[in-house]
C-alpha cells in the first residue's frame, strides 16, 4: 500500500524529528557538561550524584542512538 502524504504531514513529520533531535542534542549536552563538572576536583556533589548524571546522559545518548536508526529505517 502506497501512502501519500500531504505538504503539511511531511512538514509536521519533519518539525517532530526536528524537535526531538534538537531536544536530545539539548539535553545531552547539559549532561555532558555535568559530568565534566562532577569529575573535576572542586565537585561538591556527592558520588550518587554524580553516577545519576552519567547514568542519565547514558541514558539519553541510547535514546539519541534509537532516534536516528528510526529516521534511518523511515528514508528506507
Amino acid at each position: 500500500m502506497i501512502k501519500n502524504k500531504t505538504l503539511e504531514q511531511t512538514r509536521n513529520e519533519l518539525n517532530l524529528d526536528l524537535d526531538i533531535g534538537l531536544a536530545l542534542a539539548e539535553a545531552e549536552g547539559n549532561l555532558n557538561h555535568l559530568a565534566r563538572e562532577s569529575n573535576s576536583s572542586d565537585w561538591q556533589g556527592t558520588i550518587t550524584q554524580g553516577m545519576t548524571i552519567l547514568d542519565a546522559l547514558n541514558a539519553v545518548q541510547k535514546a539519541r542512538k534509537a532516534f536516528q536508526e528510526i529516521k534511518q529505517n523511515k528514508t528506507k
